[in-house]
């Protein structure tokens, strides 16, 4: 026997999965499109608070936090949303891009094997993400990421110079 209590819980699980569809929620697309930012996140803030566990509209906010220059916060949203909605390729591409935005490669690189199972990892995010290890210091992820880049597009002879150059810090580092 389904109960009152029961039936309202399936009732929110559901709107809770449902796309996006309310007059609110178009109101804040139409703000963030003519670049109103902070009014398209009060939107969709508001819409959140109705439908609290949406991945499509936590990763909405996280994408106007990051068109905010906000990234850190961005961050939260998107894993959220990716905790809600896995092997969605637009939540990893956005959290690995914000990810690289606030110089974490790491992390970004932790997406990358389901970025290639979703086929929307590039040679382009994994040079930006090498380039980022470099100038932090961390030379031999940069290597394993550029590696992986050739590996997956043979023909990036621009590339070479990178990987000899990082080989030969690598080797002074030893001395």
């Amino acid at each position: 026997m389904i109960t009152q209590e029961t039936e309202v819980k399936e009732k929110k699980a559901a709107r809770n999965k449902m796309p996006c569809t309310t007059k609110g929620y178009q109101k804040g697309l139409d703000l963030a499109e003519t670049g109103k930012l902070a009014e398209a996140l009060e939107c969709f803030q508001k819409y959140l608070d109705s439908s609290p566990n949406n991945a499509e509209i936590l990763n909405d906010i996280g994408a106007i936090f990051h068109c905010m220059h906000r990234s850190n916060e961005a961050i939260k949203y998107f894993l959220k949303a990716n905790e809600l909605k896995p092997g969605s390729a637009e939540i990893l591409w956005n959290l690995s891009e914000t990810y690289l935005a606030t110089g974490q490669a790491k992390q970004a690189a932790e997406l990358f094997d389901e970025m290639q199972k979703l086929s929307i990892l590039n040679a382009e995010v994994l040079t930006r993400t090498a380039e980022i290890m470099v100038n932090a210091g961390e030379l031999a992820d940069a290597l394993k990421i550029l590696n992986k880049s050739i590996e997956l597009w043979p023909n990036q002879s621009m590339l070479l110079p990178m990987i000899e150059t990082i080989n030969s810090k690598m080797a002074e580092n030893k001395n």
